[in-house]
């Protein structure tokens, strides 16, 4: 994936667990867990992609 795919997948991912974290508080308590969960794969996803692209601003 190029710099700018990253970066556009960083904005979107950044977009959506800024949205499922605003919308946690109306989310049933049977279905919080699993929201958590999907939440935290994302935030892990960005992690992931900076990674990325501090590692090629290194080489």
């Amino acid at each position: 994936m190029s710099d700018s795919g990253k970066t556009h997948a960083i904005k979107s991912k950044s977009i959506s667990l800024k949205e499922a974290a605003q919308l946690l508080h109306k989310c049933p308590d049977e279905k919080k867990r699993a929201r958590i969960a999907l939440m935290r794969e994302t935030a892990q996803d960005i992690v992931r992609l900076l990674t990325e692209l501090e590692t090629e601003l290194q080489s």
